[in-house]
């Protein structure tokens, strides 16, 4: 079981600013304002298929994952130190940036957890 407990608001626009103020001089306020849904897509999907991962890092997810996840938890613990884990009685709270997704999709895609991690990758950012 995974289930979705939270995800970052308006993460499009928040990674996409992110993606501009990288490469922009112009302040935030005119960076937040100046682009369509959109512009802000195509422009997220170029950064990222140039490898620029640093950027996604600014949307996170967390999740209930149940206990039938346990080692497989434990095996991307090991690598990915941005992976957030919280032991319940008979589940875990897992917090998880956009970033780690993508590498967990690219380096450990037979994983069950990462094919359920990717259900709820936002459609602009799955490969």
């Amino acid at each position: 079981m995974v289930e979705l407990l939270s995800s970052t608001k308006e993460h499009l626009k928040l990674i996409a600013t992110a993606a501009r103020v990288c490469y922009s001089g112009l302040p935030t306020r005119e960076l937040l304002a100046s682009s369509s849904e959109e512009d802000d897509r195509a422009l997220v999907r170029r950064v990222v298929s140039m490898g620029h991962l640093s950027v996604v890092e600014h949307g996170v997810m967390s999740f209930k994952v149940g206990s039938d996840f346990k080692e497989e938890l434990f095996e991307i613990q090991v690598d990915k130190p941005f992976l957030k884990i919280s032991q319940k009685e008979d589940y875990f709270i897992v917090t998880v940036n956009f970033r780690t997704i993508l590498e967990l999709l690219s380096e450990k895609p037979h994983l069950k957890l990462v094919k359920e991690f990717r259900k709820f990758l936002p459609e602009y950012l799955k490969p």
